[in-house]
């Protein structure tokens, strides 16, 4: 099963973390797929919009589509689908596969800590 793990951290956690990931990876150990995001609302923005959630669900494991066979499938225009499908891909959680687009996850794992939450 192949697993993203969305993270909310900050800069500098991001960085040691990276630092961290690159050793193991140096020492031959498998590094696992993540996400960083700087804040809960960037996170939000790019992923948790309904939209765009219902696109990462349909997605999600399958093949490629092209951007039109994925708005006939959510029942959606073309032009929002296409615009939340650029916001996805620029967010680092979408592939492009040729002409296509894919989610090569097979389940999206996302951790924040709700102190991370402005108020």
């Amino acid at each position: 099963m192949r697993i993203l793990t969305v993270k909310v951290m900050t800069i500098d956690d991001a960085f040691r973390e990276a630092m961290a990931d690159a050793a193991r990876a140096v020492s031959g150990q498998i590094i696992g797929s993540e996400l960083i995001f700087p804040g809960v609302e960037q996170l939000a923005k790019t992923m948790l919009a309904p939209n765009r959630w219902q696109i990462i669900k349909v997605m999600q494991g399958g093949k490629p589509l092209s951007i039109r066979a994925l708005s006939r499938i959510v029942q959606r225009d073309f032009r929002g689908v296409y615009n939340d499908v650029q916001a996805l891909l620029n967010g680092g959680v979408l592939d492009k596969a040729g002409e296509k687009i894919v989610l090569p996850y097979d389940r999206i794992h996302i951790e924040f800590n709700s102190d991370e939450v402005a108020a």
